[in-house]
């Protein structure tokens, strides 16, 4: 099996990654590649063999929780390759590149599946949470799943 690696998505990559995208109606990815060339975040996309297989996103606008890993996404079909841990370890090697000691997320508390490969991760619960007065439908794809909020989780770049 061949090493999944992880770069900065380019603009050649925008047609793979937008026929995978999972709710090709908000164009989350086009959103993305917009604000990484704002320099408001970076786009990264990970690789198996020269195929994209996923995509993740640093975000740096929201100044308490400075950088933020977002929208996390392997292809289902390429999931178990290492894709996902390529992209953290990636993502997080950009947030200390740019000087930050420490990198954020943000997760529905009863999605129990991520939660445990954030921990996994080395992730740790600040206690926090992130309150949505306005929960938006566009990210799920069924109306009463919509979380109002979200537990913050923390990861210290100093030690690693």
């Amino acid at each position: 099996m061949s090493e999944v690696t992880a770069r900065r998505a380019e603009e050649r990559d925008l047609d793979d990654l937008r026929a995978h995208q999972p709710r090709p109606e908000i164009d989350l990815v086009g959103q993305r590649f917009e604000e990484m060339a704002k320099e408001t975040g970076i786009l990264a996309v990970a690789e198996n063999e020269g195929q994209i297989v996923g995509s993740g996103f640093l975000d740096f606008v929201d100044e308490a929780l400075q950088p933020e890993v977002k929208n996390l996404w392997i292809y289902p079909e390429h999931r178990g390759l290492g894709a996902g841990q390529a992209l953290w370890t990636w993502l997080e090697g950009q947030a200390r590149d740019k000087g930050y000691d420490e990198v954020f997320l943000s997760v529905a508390p009863d999605n129990a599946k991520a939660i445990s490969l954030f921990l996994q991760l080395g992730y740790a619960p600040t206690g926090d949470h992130l309150i949505i007065d306005n929960p938006s439908t566009h990210v799920v794809a069924d109306p009463d799943q919509v979380s109002t909020h979200y537990a913050i989780y923390r990861k210290s770049l100093r030690a690693y």
